[in-house]
């Protein structure tokens, strides 16, 4: 391998290592109760065939206990689980009738109403049956409000685990063997662990309103989230996340949500953002194009000093009468990193509230949902219409992103044909050259991000990058009116 291009895996695996880092660094807006929705979306309970008798669970489930049978694990009887789903269908009911949210349901009832109609305990199922997944710290009170202060609903299988044991008392009371029919540690375990793995993942769980998001196949109920307990938190997500998140709900609201009043929103999300970020570093961002300017000077100061690649004087004599240069003209090279430094939590506070927006993750636009990473769409979704949609938004982003990286350095190259060259000079040709490896590091760096990018933050940084075109092309054009 080559020592140019091992450098070039090296930095990029650097800067990949340091994006996904950051993006970690904002919290996961999801509550143990939008975790329960989560879990018996996936779950929920077994149908039992009327015909054989025979129960049949969810995808998920089916797989866990295929998985479990195949590593030789003892799976729990159908009796137990009939047991079960009627134990949590009970404190759903109860779940139901303690609470003031009926009123969603469209409908207020008594349990042994709601029982005997299997449309409205369907209903009441999909709101309140989520709390067989909850629990307490001690598993000995079962609890279906994390907002009961005496009683916590820390944990999540609390209520499971407490089953468990109840179900054995019940069936050695009815002589069985109890112990033959409940899951053993080690399923449980296995059961809870990949349960777990399937919504650890998920983040969008910031909802201004109460309600079922998702997509029509994924679809659960959120609660709402308030800007307090985003500050508790942390400083990113009270300043920057929750209100991003915030913004772009209203506006998808008022857009009309649908697909379309997503992408608007992301839109004008961008662009509000992106206007705040030129006016903060307005002086930095003008710094830089006056250095763009300064390019045929430059190019003169460097083909004074053609050995300052190997004369130490040399070398010390171009960079004080580059620094002179850059003071006579108001420049500040360090410009640069300030504007970085003052964009990375930017970039990381958006990236926390595309990812953790409900609202994000429901409708769709041309069939890829907006929550959707680029690379599972097109992975996953070949020559269907997601798939389509996701190939043209990471080819646009792609290359919006390349040119206005490009842009800048097309520029100078245009500034610098106007100097008449003396000779080669080692340091300017080494220095190009330490820049053209940056910028394909950076540009892969770019499409490994964008592979892994949710469609949402693929559209922010397409916009994000025309604006960025469009800043360059007018400051170039401002700067050469205020030369002449």
């Amino acid at each position: 391998m080559r020592p140019k291009t091992r450098k070039i895996l090296k930095a990029t695996g650097l800067f990949a290592f340091i994006a996904f880092f950051a993006a970690s660094c904002t919290a996961n807006f999801c509550t143990p109760n939008d975790q329960a929705q989560m879990l018996y979306q996936k779950d929920g309970v077994a149908v039992e065939d009327e015909g054989t008798g025979k129960l049949t669970h969810s995808t998920l489930k089916t797989t866990i206990i295929t998985n479990a049978k195949a590593a030789g694990l003892n799976i729990p009887s159908d009796q137990y689980f009939v047991r079960l789903d009627a134990y949590a269908t009970d404190l759903a009911l109860d779940a139901y009738v303690a609470s003031d949210l009926a009123a969603p349901l469209e409908f207020k009832a008594s349990k042994e109403e709601i029982k005997a109609s299997d449309e409205m305990l369907k209903l009441v199922l999909s709101r309140y049956g989520y709390v067989r997944y909850l629990g307490v710290k001690d598993s000995s009170f079962i609890s279906y409000d994390v907002t009961d202060k005496e009683h916590p609903a820390k944990y999540l299988f609390g209520n499971i685990n407490y089953w468990n044991h109840q179900i054995k008392l019940d069936l050695d009371a009815e002589g069985e063997n109890g112990l033959s029919h409940i899951p053993d540690s080690d399923f449980a375990a296995y059961y809870q662990a990949e349960m777990l793995k399937a919504v650890n993942a998920y983040r969008a769980c910031i909802a201004i309103a109460g309600n079922n998001y998702g997509t029509t196949d994924e679809e659960f109920y959120v609660e709402s989230k308030s800007w307090g307990q985003a500050w508790k938190k942390g400083l990113l997500e009270g300043l920057f996340v929750f209100p991003t998140a915030f913004l772009i709900e209203k506006l998808t609201i008022a857009f009309g949500a649908a697909g379309w009043g997503q992408v608007g929103a992301i839109i004008l999300v961008t662009l509000i953002v992106r206007g705040l970020l030129i006016l903060v570093t307005w002086k930095s961002t003008l710094s830089q194009q006056r250095m763009t300017a300064l390019q045929p000077e430059m190019a003169k100061l460097q083909e004074k000093y053609p050995n300052a690649n190997t004369n130490n004087y040399e070398k010390q004599a171009l960079a004080q009468a580059q620094m002179d240069l850059y003071k006579k003209n108001g420049v500040k090279p360090m410009s640069s990193i300030i504007t970085m430094f003052i964009q990375m939590p930017i970039f990381i506070a958006i990236w926390g509230a595309m990812n953790g927006s409900a609202i994000l993750a429901s409708d769709s636009i041309f069939g890829l949902n907006l929550s959707a990473s680029l690379g599972t769409a097109m992975m996953a979704n070949w020559f269907k219409s997601s798939w389509w949609t996701a190939l043209v938004l990471f080819v646009l982003m792609g290359a919006s992103q390349y040119i206005s990286m490009k842009l800048p350095q097309w520029m100078q190259k245009k500034e610098k044909q106007k100097v008449t060259k003396l000779g080669k000079n080692p340091a300017v040709e080494k220095q190009a050259k330490t820049q053209k490896t940056m910028q394909i590091v950076m540009f892969v760096f770019i499409i490994i991000m964008s592979w892994t990018l949710p469609a949402a933050m693929g559209i922010y940084w397409f916009v994000g990058a025309l604006i960025s075109i469009g800043q360059t092309l007018i400051t170039q054009k401002v700067m050469a009116k205020k030369k002449k």
